[in-house]
């Protein structure tokens, strides 16, 4: 069939038309495009102070970008609810599309195994997987995690303390919601020594199976002529002395926390070396240490000093710190002026007439009485506030 000349032009100009429609879209109308960067960014913030305002207890890593009509957003949550409300905080915005490109943690490649239980003396958890990375906290054997995804063979996983950071992926026994039941069900043992050996007999001279440290966990499988047979959450089976051990239901109830008692812990550990990060025998840091003696008597505090000085009371330590009592915290670091915020930077243990004790290079003890042998200015200097815990 023949087509005239001027059917040419009309077809082409057609053409030209639908190409530049979906090239440039068309502008959308006042009130119905998308908010201003700073806008979204606003409402990243205050979905973030809800659901995580610590970052290092919750993820909340979001990214967005623009493209024509449509709000794409990326990154990772580890709350549903957070990433319900911040879609739906943005919809409320605009009346284009919001693309939800969010990865929901734990990862779905982990797949039902998002649960894991520490199977070495103690583990350090990074701020980055590496070896020569932050360490940020560790974790002891039989201490349960949760999983939240895998890179370069470490694990970024959450701790009891809500605390998140990568470990080695050999370092733990990963497992999924039964394993955990069957472990927490099962009657296991405390360490109570600063340091053993599980070994394959009941010899001295026998092999070593692992090292165990104070605070470790094991099963108990049954006492055998002053040994105790234990397993590992990974399998592994050998035998320690019953006396470096205690049932660990029968250790919990005889937890008293008073302030002696948290005196005798905290004195057990002195000359223990300072570790950034630690929260073990092997070295402990400020808050770690203090977190350790309140552990090993009953009482579970936050991991970071900033979070610590957040629990108890506060209390005003009086003239010569004369109402302070055995067992408060006290905090220090930079006093607030009127051009910076104050800033903690470190928490010790009080005992009494102005006696403290804390980890800074070592554990050790330090006063805030002139006329001591422990004696320290510079901290007095520093002091900021105490809280009572007990």
């Amino acid at each position: 069939m023949k087509i005239r000349p001027g059917k040419y032009f009309v077809i082409l100009l057609l053409l030209l038309c639908s190409v530049e429609v979906k090239a440039f879209p068309r502008p959308m109308q006042r009130g119905s495009s998308p908010v201003e960067p700073v806008q979204i960014q606003r409402i990243l913030q205050s979905v973030q102070r809800r659901y995580a305002p610590d970052l290092q207890l919750a993820v909340f890593s979001v990214s967005w970008a623009q493209e024509g009509r449509t709000i794409i957003l990326r990154g990772e949550l580890d709350n549903p609810h957070a990433k319900s409300a911040l879609i739906q905080a943005i919809q409320k915005r605009i009346k284009g599309i919001v693309l939800d490109s969010i990865r929901l943690l734990p990862d779905a490649a982990l797949g039902g195994n998002t649960r894991g239980i520490i199977d070495r003396s103690v583990v350090n958890i990074r701020r980055n997987p590496g070896q020569h990375e932050e360490l940020l906290t560790q974790a002891l054997m039989g201490t349960v995690v949760n999983l939240l995804k895998e890179k370069d063979g470490y694990l970024f996983v959450q701790t009891p303390d809500r605390y998140l950071g990568w470990l080695e992926s050999g370092s733990v026994f990963v497992t999924n919601e039964d394993g955990i039941k069957n472990w927490d069900s099962a009657a296991k043992v405390i360490v109570t020594k600063f340091a053993g050996t599980v070994l394959t007999r009941t010899d001295p001279a026998s092999e070593m199976v692992c090292e165990i440290i104070d605070g470790c966990l094991l099963k108990n499988n049954g006492r055998k002529n002053g040994w105790l047979s234990v397993e590992l959450a990974d399998g592994r089976t050998g035998f320690v002395p019953d006396s470096i051990v205690q049932d660990l239901d029968a250790w919990r109830m005889s937890r008293q926390p008073t302030g002696d008692n948290l005196e005798h812990t905290a004195r057990s550990f002195l000359g223990i070396r300072y570790l950034w990060g630690g929260m073990s025998v092997k070295g402990m840091d400020c808050s770690g240490f203090v977190k350790t003696v309140f552990h090993l008597n009953g009482v579970e505090l936050n991991r970071d000093a900033q979070q610590q000085a957040l629990q108890g009371v506060p209390v005003e330590p009086g003239e010569n710190f004369l109402n302070l009592k055995k067992g408060d915290l006290l905090f220090f670091g930079r006093k607030a002026t009127a051009k910076k915020r104050g800033r903690i930077t470190h928490v010790g243990l009080y005992l009494e007439h102005g006696l403290y004790i804390h980890s800074s290079k070592r554990v050790r003890l330090s006063s805030f009485n002139p006329s001591s042998e422990y004696y320290e200015e510079p901290l007095l200097n520093r002091f900021l506030f105490a809280r009572r815990i007990l």
